[in-house]
């Protein structure tokens, strides 16, 4: 054998043996598998597992198993071989008259042209997105959704055996029994001849990979011809991998990358088409065929316990005594010591576990003592020291006090001050360095571990941190905190601080003086510690956390956990070395690259399920009609197959109905009650985003020309309704303004014709007067003034309004008729602003007669002297007259006050004024006033503002 040969059968023996202890996952019926036999194994373009099996397919998202059968559209459940397409598409193979493909949870089946017949497609192919089941003398092409043999098909006589081609320049391929390779083109015409042997007449696989390559096996080999170059690759491998036979060998292609497996290995190829960094299945495991996918995990089929994988941060991994629990880990002599239960001591060196010391007993741990330079390896029952090389048992008895009751002698040993200090279930020993006798007995239960530190023996309790002071135990204060969480075990950082981990409190800091948490620790359980280069590594019950020193203190640099090769994320012991993590676990210790870098295990997000009230929604966009109460209901699962996928955190939003993202653990997400509209579903985890897209169609009264007219008709209404109710209104106004002038109308009306009599009455009694006194000729001028006076005043009653001229010549004859009367008892004067023009201003008709009147009446007539009556009438501010009636009389408002009596006419003065200017059309204000307030004949003062609205 040569050193290519040697080296290899080397590295095979060794990737053997370390392969058998390595951990496998399996997957069979128990966990969805539809059965246990599992032919092969694929991964379709968006990375979903894909097994086949006797019992039918299933996919697989790191999760679940979904299983199709003829359940579901398969046209038989025995398929044992499977193509995936660059466009989606799982096309199955199976021996059945019906051939095709999964895509999106849909089987679809092509029957064959020649009906009923049974397609065996032993040898198939495979271009881009196309497929060609082929037979051993047929191959077949999808046309018109009909599998129809094409006529240059494959065909096998004694001499030579013809395969189809499907390629740009080479339409086929003849085999002959010399070993000549044949390249034929469409027109029949040879490209090229190539000689090889071992692939006519051997029985294997075979078939074109893609546009540009075509393979042969057998037990022995791989041919792998491409069609391009025309170039042959051979592999032999017993050369390659030291393996004489393998059975079902297969050539596929895998994330454009080709691979080989067989019986007992699986490989990629180089681009030279040879085997780099062969797998080689554990002998526990009996594999038929291995699968490495896009993530570089190996997956395993066995054709009687489903599916064994192993993810790639594991193949890096080597695990040592399994199914064994680890108790310590110790330094001894620079070298890591492991105490296992039941089984003894093991030295660990070049990579491999040594037994040092074999006991069935109890294990607690081995201590190095640099006082005497002694080991000593405890366990239950036995103390085992160590000098120079040589192991002697220590009897217990000889060591124990007649006045100590019977205990163990220690489980760690430290020194301190000289003296020898261990460990037991119920305190503290101190032991004399020169006899190993116990001395002293501390009583203290629930002690976890002790360290000497700053001239400081100090110990791990259940209740806190306590130290040996003058032969006595007491709790160590601190000056920050009261701390009395349980301890299980202390560390030396450096010179100056100490690490205290503790039962579920986390891990803490301490320099004896103050003591404070490390960061991101709280409420862990810290089982165990290394710390070495300014590096802190905790063993914790949620993997190994790795602190780095900053300045002066450690932050948080990462956490391992099976994702990066833990057998489980519950470390017990830890130790490291150059370049690896030794763990030790109840099941057996690990070993993985402490640099390993994390490889991401998520391979795609996407919408497992969306429905809109029970209906489904596809991935394209639907349109569902609105309802009310409406419910949307969509689930999101994702391709992951990490060890721990459950904890995936998904980010979402619904537009337009929300802007934001919202973060989510939970993978099914409800929406209610939604408005019609274009709306967009997203999800996204990491860097991978999905999308979903669905229309809710409004009825007919929420389409938006609807709601404009609805708006448009409400709020014409609303105005006609306004106007409506506002012309009512005005016309109400109006109807009650006319109403109003009418009564003001007919109010002075009723005033003009309540004047008259008065005024008829006051003369009729003058002439009266004069003709009882058989004044006949006074009675006959007074008559005629009289009658010419009424005759005037019936021309002027007819109007509302009468000039100022017309007005003056009424109070002039008025005032004729009255001096008549009153036999010339008082003069009167009027007197006209010459500014006035009389005939271009009006006044209300006898507007001055009652007051004229009740000047003379009121005022003059109880006067002993001769009166007078003076009119003036002159223009005010803002085109009003001012007219004023002065009379010299003894003042009617006195004789008002001392008759204790109303004058008629003041009242029908008052009633018309209101009413005047109730009517819109005049402005009049009228006061009174004493001439001579300081005189017994006052007279009186009687003044109108009149002006006239335009």
């Amino acid at each position: 054998m040569n050193y290519k040969k040697l080296h290899i059968t080397i590295y095979f023996v060794l990737i053997w043996s370390f392969s058998f202890a390595q951990q496998f996952l399996n997957y069979s019926t128990k966990d969805g598998l539809p059965s246990n036999h599992v032919y092969t194994i694929v991964q379709d373009a968006k990375g979903f597992m894909w097994f086949l099996t006797d019992k039918g397919m299933a996919r697989y998202n790191g999760k679940t198993f979904k299983t199709f059968t003829t359940k579901n559209g398969l046209p038989i459940n025995d398929v044992w071989d499977a193509l995936p397409t660059p466009d989606g598409k799982v096309w199955y193979l199976s021996k059945t008259p019906k051939l095709g493909y999964i895509q999106n949870d849909t089987v679809v089946s092509f029957s064959n042209q020649a009906k009923n017949q049974i397609i065996n497609p032993i040898y198939s192919s495979q271009v881009g997105d196309s497929v060609y089941p082929t037979e051993p003398h047929k191959i077949f092409s999808l046309q018109n959704n009909k599998w129809v043999a094409l006529l240059n098909s494959t065909y096998k006589t004694q001499s030579n055996e013809r395969i189809t081609i499907k390629h740009g320049l080479v339409s086929s391929i003849v085999l002959n029994r010399s070993g000549q390779l044949k390249l034929y083109n469409k027109q029949e015409q040879k490209i090229n001849t190539i000689t090889t042997t071992g692939i006519y007449g051997t029985t294997g696989t075979r078939g074109q990979l893609n546009d540009s390559l075509f393979f042969w096996t057998n037990q022995k080999s791989y041919f792998i011809l491409n069609l391009n170059t025309h170039h042959l690759k051979h592999v032999d491998l017993k050369q390659a991998i030291g393996l004489n036979t393998v059975d079902n060998l297969r050539v596929n292609v895998v994330d454009n990358q080709v691979q080989v497996s067989g019986s007992g290995f699986v490989a990629k190829l180089n681009q030279d088409l040879e085997i780099v960094d062969p797998y080689f299945f554990p002998k526990n495991i009996d594999a038929h065929f291995g699968f490495i996918d896009k993530l570089n995990t190996i997956w395993l089929a066995t054709f009687n316990n489903g599916i064994y994988k192993l993810p790639y941060v594991k193949q890096k991994a080597k695990y040592h005594l399994l199914n064994h629990k680890i108790q310590s880990f110790n330094c001894i002599d620079s070298s890591l010591v492991v105490g296992v239960y039941q089984k003894g001591f093991y030295k660990f060196k070049d990579g491999i576990f040594h037994e040092l010391i074999s006991d069935n007993d109890y294990v607690y741990g081995a201590s190095h003592l640099k006082l005497n330079n002694i080991n000593f390896y405890a366990f239950r029952n036995t103390l085992i020291k160590e000098k120079k090389g040589k192991k002697t048992i220590v009897k217990v008895d000889d060591l124990q006090s007649n006045d100590l009751l019977a205990n163990e002698v220690g489980r760690k040993f430290v020194c301190h001050n000289h003296k020898i200090y261990s460990n037991f279930s119920f305190g503290i020993n101190r032991i004399n360095a020169s006899s190993l006798k116990i001395e002293k007995e501390f009583k203290q239960r629930g002690v976890n571990d002790l360290i000497s530190f700053k001239n400081r023996l100090l110990i791990a309790t259940n209740n806190g941190l306590k130290e040996v002071v003058n032969d006595t135990l007491k709790p160590v204060i601190f000056s920050n905190i009261v701390f009395d969480k349980p301890i299980l075990n202390i560390k030396l950082v450096d010179n100056n601080k100490l690490l205290i981990n503790t039962d579920g409190f986390g891990a803490y800091l301490s320099d004896l003086k103050i003591i404070q948490p490390l960061a991101l620790t709280d409420y862990l359980i810290v089982e165990d510690a290394f710390i070495a280069d300014n590096i802190i590594w905790l063993a914790t019950n949620t993997g190994v956390l790795k602190f780095k020193k900053v300045k002066d203190n450690y932050q948080y640099e990462k956490r391992f956990t099976v994702s990066d090769g833990l057998p489980t994320n519950h470390i017990k012991r830890l130790y490291v070395d150059q370049n690896n993590l030794i763990l030790g676990t109840n099941n057996g210790i690990a070993i993985l690259p402490k640099n390993q870098k994390n490889v991401p295990q998520l391979l795609d997000v996407y919408i497992a399920n969306a429905t809109y009230n029970s209906k489904a929604i596809n991935q394209k966009k639907s349109a569902f009609k609105y309802s009310k109460n409406n419910s949307i209901n969509i689930t999101v699962d994702n391709i992951d197959f990490s060890d721990n996928n459950t904890n995936l955190t998904y980010q979402f939003k619904l537009q337009p109905s929300q802007k934001q993202w919202v973060s989510s653990n939970t993978n099914v997400f409800n929406f209610n009650n939604l408005q019609p509209d274009d709306y967009v579903f997203y999800v996204k985890s990491g860097s991978i985003k999905k999308q979903l897209k669905f229309t809710i169609l409004p009825l007919w009264w929420q389409l938006l020309w609807v709601k404009i007219l609805l708006t448009l008709l409400s709020i014409t209404i609303i105005i006609l309704s306004v106007w409506k109710l506002s012309k009512k209104s005005q016309e109400k106004k109006n109807n009650k303004l006319i109403q109003d002038k009418k009564l003001s109308e007919i109010q002075l009306k009723a005033l003009r014709s309540q004047m008259n009599p008065h005024f008829v009455f006051n003369s009729l009694s003058a002439i009266q007067y004069y003709i009882n006194n058989n004044q006949i000729e006074a009675s006959e001028a007074y008559l005629v003034k009289f009658s010419k006076l009424i005759r005037q005043f019936f021309e002027l009653s007819k109007e509302t309004d009468i000039s100022l001229k017309e007005e003056v010549g009424l109070i002039t004859n008025y005032l004729d008729i009255e001096k008549l009367r009153f036999k010339d008892k008082f003069d009167y004067q009027i007197n006209i602003s010459e500014t006035i023009k009389v005939n271009q201003v009006n006044l209300p008709t006898m507007l001055l007669q009652p007051i004229v009147e009740n000047a003379i009446n009121h005022g003059i007539f109880n006067k002993v002297e001769k009166g007078k009556v003076t009119i003036n009438i002159n223009e005010a501010k803002n085109h009003a007259i001012k007219i004023e009636i002065i009379d010299d009389g003894v003042g009617f408002v006195n004789t008002i006050k001392k008759t204790n009596r109303k004058i008629k006419s003041s009242n029908v003065l008052h009633d018309r004024l209101r009413f005047l200017n109730k009517s819109g059309q005049w402005n009049v204000t009228y006061s009174v006033k004493a001439l001579h307030p300081n005189h017994e004949d006052k007279g009186n003062v009687s003044t109108f503002l009149i002006s006239k609205n335009n």
